[in-house]
């Protein structure tokens, strides 16, 4: 009941801002059946955020939509663990999505879900360090490491004119601090819906 709940509430918020079609609606639930199954098995989300699965993690995914104006570029997800957000922004539309992740069986699980989109997916298991030649338009990444690391992970993998959206927590003014030690940017922040904490930051114009 609880899921419930906080289902139909995390829908109302993702209405707010588009314009979610009943297929898609049932593509999420059918993702969260088999993440909760899944989770049972393997720990693919802490256990202390299950109760609170469509906030955290379904709407906390989706709010980066509004931000990308290029539907049909080419994105990467960093270190996509369970497939947030990479998985939730596919269902919601983008055409092209790589989600890169080093554990087997967090990618295994990927790739068995990757259906629930009508979007192309593609998985990755890799380290980042180990994967080449490819480059994506936008870099995604949601609780992967420090802003200095993504930036770091992030060059290799970016278009001339790309830009990252990163999801990011109480931390990140001194994480801005630090990464504009090694790198030169701009960014904007975007307040989140699910925790007054935490930020969405868009990166663009890096350079060294």
């Amino acid at each position: 009941m609880q899921l419930e709940l906080q289902k139909n509430s995390a829908f109302k918020q993702i209405k707010k801002f588009f314009d979610l079609k009943p297929n898609q609606e049932k593509n999420f639930e059918d993702f969260v059946i088999a993440l909760l199954l899944e989770n049972q098995k393997f720990n693919l989300i802490g256990k202390s955020t299950i109760d609170d699965l469509w906030m955290r993690h379904i709407l906390d995914s989706a709010q980066v939509f509004p931000l990308i104006k290029d539907k049909n570029a080419k994105f990467a997800d960093l270190g996509s663990g369970a497939g947030f957000p990479g998985i939730v922004l596919s269902i919601m539309g983008l055409r092209e999505m790589h989600l890169i992740e080093k554990s087997f069986r967090k990618a295994d699980f990927l790739r068995r879900t990757k259906s629930l989109s009508q979007n192309r997916i593609f998985v990755h298991q890799a380290n980042l360090e180990e994967l080449k030649d490819i480059k994506f338009d936008c870099i995604l990444s949601r609780a992967l490491a420090p802003l200095p690391k993504l930036l770091e992970y992030s060059k290799k993998f970016l278009e001339k004119d790309g830009y990252c959206l990163f999801l990011k927590g109480k931390n990140l003014s001194d994480e801005i601090v630090t990464a504009k030690n090694s790198f030169q940017f701009e960014y904007e922040l975007h307040p989140s819906l699910t925790s007054t904490e935490s930020n969405i930051i868009k990166i663009f114009n890096i350079k060294e």
